[in-house]
């Protein structure tokens, strides 16, 4: 039950409900998922599954196609390859496998909510690094580094690209925060969940540190949900050396991935041709949205991704006026930032319509 009071977006029914609006009226802007929806693969094979049948409690035709499709250049081998019913799940698992009470976990803020909660419910003490506004949010990597050091914590989340900014900690830089964890034996988790969505060329990934020297202290989360556009499944996967998964695995329940998520989602994974061409229109779409968002007069927070802050003075009462016009976005007073809102790129007759109803919202009671 510890996980109810962390705050996400997407649709709330029962707040449909209570305002008389019907989910399929709404246009999502507040998850960061591919708005162009799964592969036909993957629709397909929703009416091949047997579900009087128990799903294989390995997930290793899911785990063979993680290894084929997904990471085909990650040199990792089938024992470095865990599955979860989402990352969501993963988070939690691995804070119980390396938290305990007296444990100390750092996060970098702001941030997504479930690292501080699941490590508090581990019964951990949970230290936040801030990165600032007058730096657009990107934390200064030698200040962390020192903060790091001071603080001396059992295990570090560190989400990249990250969610809500949409920032991406550049190679050269994540190798030196990937060895200052190695050296002073730092458990590092890097959630990578939105790594397709960065823009520019492949970004470097927590990935090539498996297949280097002692990785025993690094995992790596990744979500299929999100690129695949399979959120209503539940579905992500961790990286790390096989005695940490076991350590991992040991905190999650016998069948945790349903075998409608281990088949669609491997249905998915063989259909890259789709998944390119989607990401490549979004990236195109990115580009026009978040420029339209800046010629409308809103300040809008540079972001490797395809989802971005824009600083809007009240998010909660942005976000009600909004919902109001039938616009979900989300309000980042969860993240510690009560002035912004979270905003997803969506095909161009959307995302107009979110600019048009922004500038109504925003701009009247701005201060000239």
């Amino acid at each position: 039950m510890g996980n109810k009071s962390v705050v996400h977006g997407a649709l709330d029914f029962s707040e449909l409900e209570k305002l008389g609006l019907a989910p399929a009226e709404i246009i999502d802007f507040s998850v960061n998922s591919n708005p162009y929806g799964p592969s036909p693969l993957a629709r397909a094979a929703l009416i091949t599954i047997n579900i009087e049948r128990y799903p294989d409690r390995e997930c290793l035709d899911l785990r063979r196609a993680i290894l084929t499709y997904d990471i085909p250049d990650a040199a990792l081998s089938l024992n470095e390859i865990l599955c979860g019913n989402g990352t969501a799940e993963l988070i939690w698992a691995t804070a119980r496998a390396f938290l305990r009470p007296g444990s100390k976990a750092a996060i970098v803020g702001p941030t997504f909510g479930e690292y501080r909660q699941a490590s508090q419910v581990a019964g951990a003490r949970v230290v936040e690094f801030r990165s600032q506004a007058s730096a657009q949010f990107r934390p200064d990597l030698t200040a962390l580094l020192n903060w790091l050091e001071e603080e001396a914590p059992d295990l570090l989340w560190f989400c990249n690209p990250n969610n809500p900014t949409g920032y991406i900690l550049p190679e050269p830089q994540l190798r030196r925060l990937e060895a200052f964890c190695r050296v002073n034996r730092i458990t590092l988790v890097l959630d990578e969940a939105y790594q397709r969505f960065v823009v520019g060329n492949s970004p470097f990934s927590g990935l090539d540190f498996i297949a280097e020297e002692d990785p025993a202290g690094l995992v790596v989360l990744r979500s299929l949900t999100k690129d695949y556009a399979l959120a209503g499944l539940r579905l992500g996967y961790a990286a790390s050396n096989a005695p940490a998964l076991v350590l991992i695995a040991s905190q999650l329940p016998s069948w945790n991935v349903s075998a409608p998520a281990q088949v669609v989602g491997a249905a998915a994974l063989q259909d890259q041709a789709y998944l390119h061409r989607t990401l490549a229109a979004l990236k195109a779409e990115r580009a026009e949205f978040f420029t339209a968002i800046e010629r409308a007069g809103l300040e809008f927070i540079p972001s490797d991704t395809h989802y971005g802050l824009v600083k809007v003075g009240d998010a909660r009462e942005t976000r009600r006026r909004l919902l109001e016009e039938k616009l979900l976005v989300r309000d980042c007073t969860s993240f510690g930032l009560p002035g912004y809102i979270r905003v997803a790129t969506r095909p161009r007759a959307e995302w107009e319509r979110l600019v048009k109803a922004l500038k109504r919202v925003i701009l009247p009671v701005q201060p000239s």
